[in-house]
């Protein structure tokens, strides 16, 4: 259980650990499923656009839904850092759009047309390092997504995780944006059933 005594930064480092310890056969096949869980499900069925993180190192890898995304025609937007706390989402048409960008990871070259905001049939796919039943979450300590999203109830908002990166309970500032539902290799988690005031 974590505590709300424990700092965001403390909950990260320990989950961060957690999760870039996971054996390479265990990670392998929980991939697998959380990404079958995503593409079978309702919310990925009938959703025309794919807003989602592009993965690196030991997050749950979102390539393979990018490949079946832009496979079955969705249009698929990634972002790329503008600036301080602040992102856009560009399509892109395939893998090789991407280019190494902020810290390394691959965002949309240039060439790439900016997505407009996300509508109602649009998915988008956030990023984590741990997470609670409510849908609250813990990034990487930009705050990029809780901007990107402010003030946006239209679309869908889900997130990939491995099972180990549910917490007990995660801090929530005012403006922290929440997961709507969250994926794992064990189970779907309906966040709004357990926040009623979930954003």
């Amino acid at each position: 259980m974590v505590k709300n005594t424990v700092t965001k930064k403390e909950i990260r480092e320990k989950f961060l650990k957690e999760r870039d310890r996971i054996p390479v056969e265990e990670r392998s096949a929980s991939q697998r499923k959380i990404t079958d869980n995503i593409i079978g499900s309702f919310l990925y069925e009938e959703a025309r656009c794919i807003y989602t993180y592009v993965s690196v190192k030991s997050e749950a890898d979102t390539v393979p839904i990018i490949k079946r995304a832009l496979m079955q025609g969705k249009r698929v937007a990634a972002p790329r850092v503008r600036g301080r706390h602040t992102m856009e989402f560009y399509f892109i048409r395939s893998l090789a759009d991407l280019q190494p960008g902020f810290h390394g990871i691959p965002e949309p070259g240039p060439w790439c047309p900016k997505a407009p905001p996300p509508e109602e049939d649009a998915l988008v796919i956030m990023p984590g390092v741990a997470f609670d039943r409510s849908g609250a979450r813990i990034g990487y300590g930009g705050g990029y997504y809780d901007a990107y999203l402010e003030n946006n109830e239209k679309c869908r908002r889900i997130a990939p995780a491995f099972s180990l990166q549910i917490a007990g309970e995660i801090p929530m500032q005012e403006h922290d944006i929440r997961a709507e539902f969250i994926f794992t290799e064990k189970e779907l988690i309906r966040c709004g059933q357990n926040c009623p005031g979930t954003r």
